[in-house]
């Protein structure tokens, strides 16, 4: 049996990628099982959303690190639905309780689920690799000038700068990649979607 799987992050202006997946739901997961295991896979498959394109905080148009993620499912219909906020910082600040204050929002209109929980909310912002960076080393190509991110050629969504820092990541990524079914970028100029 598969999910019917919809992830959809926000930056700055209303930019935004819309991610369509159909993973296939393991049968331990079953009944009870299926949203603790949807919450482990969506939380597998954080770095590849992360590392999509030159985000920039949902909230102030800064660079960002870090994302609130939402999850909205219908578990007997199998379909679940995923807001990813990009934001510049991972505790507190104010773009961060303004896209919690949202998430309160949209949480009590449709009854979500609790947030899934993030491992890396408590990190220091500045330990936080940027957004835009390779999702291997996360060199950042603003202040690299001569680093030049490329996109995995299959699922279109994550970005790396050399082939050594996309082999390296390979064995992780392989398993999110073929379940990507596809990638709609909207309001993306081409230069800082690649």
């Amino acid at each position: 049996m598969q999910v019917e799987l919809s992830i959809t992050t926000y930056g700055f202006e209303g930019r935004h990628v819309k991610i369509t997946m159909h993973p296939v739901i393991p049968p331990s997961a079953m009944g009870d099982g299926l949203q603790p295991w949807l919450v482990q896979f969506i939380r597998g498959l954080t770095r590849e959303v992360k590392h999509s394109g030159k985000w920039l905080c949902s909230q102030c148009g800064k660079p960002a690190r870090d994302m609130q993620i939402d999850m909205l499912g219908w578990p007997n219909a199998a379909k679940f639905v995923v807001y990813a906020h990009q934001l510049c910082e991972n505790k507190d600040g104010p773009c961060d309780r303004a896209a919690k204050a949202e998430s309160n929002i949209w949480r009590r209109s449709f009854d979500f689920p609790p947030n899934p929980p993030n491992s890396t909310r408590n990190i220091n912002p500045v330990d936080q690799p940027l957004s835009r960076g390779c999702a291997t080393c996360q060199r950042d190509p603003l202040a690299a000038p001569e680093v030049k991110l490329k996109r995995c050629g299959r699922c279109k969504l994550i970005r790396y700068c050399s082939v050594k820092c996309q082999t390296d990541d390979y064995p992780r990524h392989k398993h999110i990649c073929k379940q990507v079914d596809n990638v709609e970028y909207a309001k993306w100029d081409i230069e800082d979607r690649d």
